[in-house]
């Protein structure tokens, strides 16, 4: 009996062991494939642009173009004063004047300003552009331009490469019908390239420089209203006269040709007439009887 719990005893323990060794070895294989099998985070996914102090890598430029406009409403008689006032502003602010316009309707005077000025001004001016009269109207647009800067410099840079490999080409070769298509393609090339740099400069202005449309106005006086119906007034009767006038061209023109024709018609007439009535009539006398002798 002792004996046989003996064995059992040992059977037990070998069991146990042989099954711990197996469970160890499992979790050590488990370990190493994950040591070793496991992507690491730059390997699972791209790693997105963001600053790393190491690599000295920075983050994509973002370009942007800002414009706005606003519309100003100053008192009567003082048109000319606050223009004077606001462009010293802006030269004060490091703002560009691009253009002035200057417009009139029947009911007001206004002035239409196109400046230039850094973004980072953008705000401040605006702001201060308020001092100055009613504000009527006040816009602002910005619209990221990224993509189109980026695909303009991708042009380029492949318009340079093949500029390149044709000129590379055209000074290896020798015939004359090469020579002479190759030209007509640097031609183009060329043109091309000079048209992709002049969108690239236009672009990198507006990214520059933020655009701002400044509207001043005033009412026009009530006094000077009052003379531009008379105007229109002198304008419609000279329109009625020379209607009239015409009217009576067509009227003749039309009344000319019949009136000759009636006078043919009537002098043809009296003609007729006249050759009937000229015949001789015999006169009174011979009808009167001759006197009776005694």
């Amino acid at each position: 009996m002792l004996k046989r719990f003996v064995l059992i005893s040992i059977l037990f323990l070998a069991l146990i062991l042989t099954f711990g060794c197996m469970g160890i070895g499992e979790t050590t294989q488990t370990t190493d494939r994950g040591v070793s099998g496991a992507l690491t985070p730059s390997e699972s996914a791209p790693a997105p642009s963001t600053p790393n102090a190491g690599s000295g890598t920075s983050t994509q430029t973002v370009y942007q173009t800002k414009e706005g406009s606003i519309t100003l409403k100053v008192p009567e008689a003082t048109l000319e004063m606050k223009l004077a006032d606001v462009k010293a502003m802006l030269a004060n602010n490091g703002a560009t004047i691009q253009d002035i316009r200057y417009y009139e309707s029947d009911s007001r005077k206004e002035y239409d300003v196109t400046i230039k000025v850094d973004p980072s001004k953008f705000d401040a001016i605006t702001s201060k552009l308020a001092d100055y009269g009613a504000v009527k109207d006040l816009s602002v647009s910005i619209a990221d331009v990224t993509k189109q800067y980026q695909d303009l410099d991708t042009q380029i840079n492949n318009s340079k490469i093949e500029l390149d490999r044709l000129t590379s080409l055209y000074n290896r070769t020798d015939n004359i019908s090469d020579l002479l298509d190759i030209e007509r393609e640097i031609t183009r090339v060329e043109t091309n390239l000079d048209m992709l740099k002049g969108e690239k400069q236009y672009l990198v202005s507006r990214i520059e420089k933020a655009t701002i449309t400044i509207v001043i106005y005033e009412d026009k006086p009530a006094s000077t209203q009052l003379t531009l119906p008379l105007e229109g007034i002198g304008g419609l009767f000279f329109g009625a006269l020379g209607a009239a006038l015409t009217l009576l061209v067509l009227a003749a023109g039309f009344l000319v040709p019949i009136a000759i024709v009636i006078w043919i018609i009537w002098w043809v007439y009296k003609k007729i007439r006249g050759d009937g009535g000229s015949r001789p009539r015999k006169s009174a006398h011979s009808q009167i009887p001759p006197p009776q002798s005694g």
